[in-house]
């Protein structure tokens, strides 16, 4: 027996612009009895065969059920029919078994499910490789379909917001409905407008039927009485019905299926255009003006340098602000000691970096709620999975890159905040977390300096000073449309590789600056780190990075203490200091050389305490 391919898809209309997948319901194909006018049965429009079955007919029809099915999100399904069904190509009946309806709200108690038969269908088999394919599509006229919603407690209320005059669809707009009543007005829900202007707005019958007098309803006509109000997303109000609209022609006792068309004014207004711009380095405003930084490109506030990567802020359009499309981009020139050319900020010279959210609707099963996702820059592959009220989940990318050699970036244009939609792009306050050390760093080996002792002048940081530029464009004409500069703005990133006391738990260190301690009685030739000390102690400490905060030395131990010890300020501070120690009980001490660094990633100083150590025992 050969091999049948039957495929299908099914929908049923709310309104003649309102059709619906028939999702998740089963389909059953059905054997004829033997005395049934078969081909009077194929011919007949499926709106003369259609039929609500009872229990009974449902039972009467089981032995002669060749297969069943479900169909999926958008009402396809699929039989494959052999011998195992005893199928040879004949004609068949078309029932579909509904536990529920697509897009009813989760009932207070569990309903009654309802099969209903279509019609009599003699597929038109078309031969294959592989035996006999055939594919039928039905979507029910919605006097039968909304019969069937009826059954389910499921009301809709479909329809399209334009312009008045112009009919001009209006995207992205609330559209909330009310049932007018006599004793008080019930909310029955809110539907989203997409791109061509479309609502939807689902509910159950209970939403209307709610009365505070115990359950007991004044209407005689069962039906909600409409009227609706227009909102903007941020809930500004653009268009209010009075209740009384509910009493009129069209608005009063409507059935499960309600399409009604509602018209604003005029289209709602659109913000004004955002103009790109950068405007701060983390805290730190970069108009030479406002007095953030001091002439040698440090923050003016704690002469702070900036390190490792930094947050270069400021403002871009959003998505729904219309402009035409729009890139960026920063270019860093070294201006201190040696002037450079610009470079172009590529998409190894940043971090990913989020530049604000992508705002969206998406479906929860009974309704359209609102979420949102991180909107990346410089992060390849960033997407979000929107569910859909049918079908499959819409896919949105949610990053720009920063494009080839120029180092162009994109502007978000998402700009599709209405159900269905791929989203709206919210601009926060980062435009491009940059990787300072990709234009600035420094490494010394100074492990034959001993403390005490200044570094050579090669092993000094030179300290450099760079020109960040931002630049825009219409991604077009390629026209300028913005450009600004912080004009000087110091980068430090230095590693230094030194010596620390040898003689008492000492050896090699490294870190971003030089701290390095001793005791000139316990070190030189002929010393072991272990001999007690009388009445005098000589410090011997070398500190040094291109942004050295205060150096302090200070003792650990039994009071009364020598006081704390702190030499000149400067970038290096190297020399001896002399304690008297007579004061000290016969005990063990430690000595402490401490500092901090001049540095910040755009948020204030970073970086803590940096410290070296070394104990001693007073004779």
């Amino acid at each position: 027996m050969p091999r049948y391919e039957f495929r299908g898809r099914l929908c049923g209309y709310i309104c003649p612009e309102c059709p619906e997948a028939l999702s998740d319901v089963t389909v059953r194909l059905y054997r004829h009895r033997e005395e049934q006018p078969v081909s009077a049965l194929a011919a007949a429009d499926p709106k003369e065969t259609f039929a609500i079955l009872d229990d009974d007919a449902v039972e009467e029809k089981r032995s002669r059920l060749i297969a069943e099915t479900q169909t999926d999100e958008v009402g396809r399904f699929t039989f494959e029919l052999d011998e195992k069904q005893g199928y040879g190509g004949e004609a068949f009946e078309i029932d579909v078994f509904c536990g529920t309806v697509p897009h009813r709200p989760p009932p207070p108690k569990p309903l009654d499910p309802v099969q209903f038969s279509i019609t009599t269908l003699h597929p038109r088999w078309r031969e294959t490789e592989g035996g006999y394919v055939a594919a039928w599509e039905y979507c029910i006229p919605n006097r039968f379909w909304c019969a069937i919603r009826r059954r389910f407690g499921a009301w809709t209320i479909c329809g399209h917001v334009t312009v008045c005059e112009t009919t001009e669809p209006v995207a992205g707009v609330r559209v909330l409905a009310f049932d007018r009543d006599w004793l008080q007005d019930d909310p029955l829900g809110v539907g989203l407008t997409d791109a061509g202007g479309h609502y939807r707005i689902d509910y159950a019958g209970e939403d209307f039927r709610r009365t505070p007098f115990f359950g007991i309803s004044f209407e005689c006509v069962e039906g909600p009485d409409l009227y609706f109000r227009v909102e903007l997303p941020d809930g500004t109000v653009v268009m209010q019905e009075d209740p009384s609209a509910g009493r009129t022609p069209g608005r009063e006792n409507v059935g499960p299926c309600a399409c009604i068309d509602l018209c604003l004014p005029k289209q709602p207004p659109v913000k004004p255009t955002v103009i790109p711009m950068f405007t701060a380095v983390g805290i730190y405003d970069i108009e030479p003006s406002h007095g953030k930084f001091a002439a040698d490109g440090t923050t003016t506030a704690g002469s702070l340098a900036f390190t490792d990567w930094i947050p270069l802020n400021g403002a871009l359009p959003n998505g729904d602000e219309g402009t035409a499309g729009l890139q960026y981009r920063f270019q860093v020139t070294k201006v201190l000691p040696s002037p450079g050319g610009p470079v172009n900020v590529l998409a190894s010279h940043a971090l990913a970096t989020q530049i604000g959210i992508l705002q969206y609707f998406r479906w929860n099963g009974t309704a359209w709620v609102s979420d949102q996702t991180p909107y990346y820059v410089n992060n390849p592959g960033a997407s979000v999975s929107i569910p859909q009220a049918s079908g499959p989940d819409l896919v949105v990318s949610v990053n720009k890159d920063i494009s080839g050699p120029d180092g162009w970036i994109d502007v978000p244009r998402d700009n599709e905040l209405f159900a269905t939609g791929g989203g709206l792009f919210k601009h926060q306050e980062a435009l491009l977390n940059l990787r300072t050390q990709e234009f600035s760093s420094e490494a010394f080996d100074v492990t034959g300096v001993a403390a005490g002792n200044p570094l050579p002048s090669t092993a000094h940081s030179e300290k450099p000073v760079f020109r960040i530029d931002f630049q825009a464009r219409d991604a077009g004409t390629l026209a300028s449309v913005a450009t600004n500069t912080r004009p000087q703005i110091a980068f430090s990133n230095t590693g230094y590789t030194f010596s620390r006391h040898p003689e008492w738990a000492g050896g090699t260190a490294s870190g971003a600056a030089v701290v390095s301690l001793d005791i000139g009685e316990l070190s030189g030739p002929g010393t072991t780190g272990c001999a007690k000390l009388g009445t005098e102690l000589h410090a011997l400490y070398t500190c040094y990075h291109p942004y050295l905060g205060p150096v302090r030395l200070r003792f650990e131990g039994n009071p009364t203490l020598p006081g704390n010890f702190v030499p000149p300020a400067g970038d290096e501070v190297a020399g001896a200091h002399l304690f008297d120690i007579s004061g000290l009980q016969p005990c063990a001490y430690i000595l402490w050389l401490e500092t901090s660094l001049r540095l910040t990633q755009g948020n204030g100083p970073i970086g803590g305490t940096l410290e070296d150590h070394i104990a001693f025992c007073k004779a």
